[in-house]
């Protein structure tokens, strides 16, 4: 799954609950419909923390082509590496589906969160950042150096283990996703998704039971990581 860093491609690590304590007790609650963009950067860009719901970050490239490299499911918090620096990025941060969020300022953030050097909350803070950084650019890596297949596999077994710790032999996914998100998310295209997780089907390592889909443990065999190589 990793090629050169030690976080997982495409979804963030959940934050620790101290996190998620001062974006409730001091942020603002808003509500997104699915569609809805979020402000973020700049001077009046805010920080969130997602309570509900399920967002995406995605760029636009000069063809008007739009590529997903991060999925953000509950218990996450977002927007803050250009919240921090206060600058405009080419990235959109969309509800992809309805979304609760807590939302901080700058000012509030820093006071409660990014303004004591030696507080460990605060190296918390950092280590996440790099953290985000790290996702973002295994998912860029990902995409450019794994064929479609491989690299489906490598997002679904990510999604998979972003709410569990154990594999079985049959699991669901646990989010629903379209063959056009999951397009956006592999840089591809709808058919290929659609070609590819049929032969998945017919080789016994996938199945669909209404919009839920399960996938066999076999299908992420022989995934590389550099991680988990270099500690055998």
């Amino acid at each position: 799954m990793r090629q050169v860093f030690l976080e997982k491609p495409w979804i963030y690590n959940k934050e620790p609950s101290e996190f998620a304590e001062i974006f409730v007790r001091y942020g603002r609650l808003e509500r997104y419909k699915r569609g809805a963009t979020l402000a973020h950067g700049g001077k009046n860009g805010r920080i969130y923390y997602l309570s509900e719901g399920l967002v995406s970050c995605s760029s636009v490239d000069r063809n008007g082509q739009s590529f997903t490299f991060c999925l953000i499911p509950p218990e996450r918090v977002f927007s803050e590496i250009d919240g921090i620096s206060r600058t405009i990025v080419n990235v959109y941060v969309t509800a992809i589906r309805p979304s609760t969020v807590y939302s901080l300022d700058f000012e509030t953030w820093f006071k409660h969160l990014g303004s004591h050097q030696e507080d460990a909350l605060t190296l918390q803070v950092m280590q996440n950042l790099i953290g985000k950084f790290e996702s973002h650019m295994e998912a860029m890596i990902a995409n450019y150096t794994l064929p479609l297949s491989e690299r489906l596999r490598v997002f679904l077994k990510v999604l998979l283990t972003a709410y569990t710790d154990t594999i079985s032999e049959w699991n669901e996914i646990p989010i629903y996703l379209s063959a056009q998100e999951y397009a956006e998310l592999m840089g591809a295209s709808r058919v290929s998704i659609s070609r590819l997780t049929s032969k998945w089907q017919k080789e016994m390592l996938l199945r669909k039971e209404g919009r839920s889909i399960f996938v066999r443990a076999a299908l992420f065999d022989s995934i590389y990581d550099w991680v988990e190589s270099n500690s055998r």
